[in-house]
């Protein structure tokens, strides 16, 4: 199994500051500046079970490449295997109603015809704001080089994460 990335650890530990036991943290007690310099790959996605869509909150500037534009309103499962969109949909909901995290190590096809691997890390949060709860997320390009993602296939890692605040890995 491939080991967690320094980032995507620091990314639980930040995410999951405010959680209480057995509850998402609030999104407004995430702490955006301690992001650093992996903040340009995080990401937040709105599910909408009644809708069945995954839209974009917010998206990093790194995101925002990934993705070829501001993915801001647009829907995630729209770059995901037409295959596993279920899978993805339901992952999402498994976060938001155990509530945990999950961190993925997911194959993407890229425009130039590439397939790369991208690190995901992601955890539930509710925004008082919106009065909904969203997924937080930090997607990682294992390569330094920000590629062009087109869609999104099936994890071929992943690991559920449990929510607790001062996590320690």
């Amino acid at each position: 199994m491939t080991a967690r990335s320094h980032e995507s650890l620091r990314f639980q530990d930040i995410a999951c500051a405010g959680a209480t036991s057995g509850a998402a943290p609030r999104f407004d007690s995430i702490e955006a500046m301690a992001f650093g310099a992996f903040a340009p790959f995080v990401c937040a996605i709105a599910p909408d079970e009644a809708g069945y869509t995954m839209k974009f909150a917010f998206a990093g500037e790194g995101m925002r490449a990934m993705m070829g534009r501001d993915p801001a309103g647009v829907d995630y499962l729209d770059f995901v295997d037409p295959a596993i969109k279920g899978e993805a949909f339901d992952s999402a909901f498994v976060m938001l109603s155990r509530p945990c995290g999950l961190w993925q190590i997911m194959p993407a096809s890229t425009a130039a015809g590439q397939v790369v691997a991208l690190e995901y890390t992601g955890f539930p949060v509710f925004d008082m704001k919106r009065g909904q709860a969203l997924i937080v997320s930090l997607v990682r390009p294992a390569m330094s080089e920000v590629p062009r993602i087109v869609q999104v296939r099936h994890a071929t890692e992943w690991l559920w994460l449990e929510i607790k605040s001062g996590a320690t890995h």
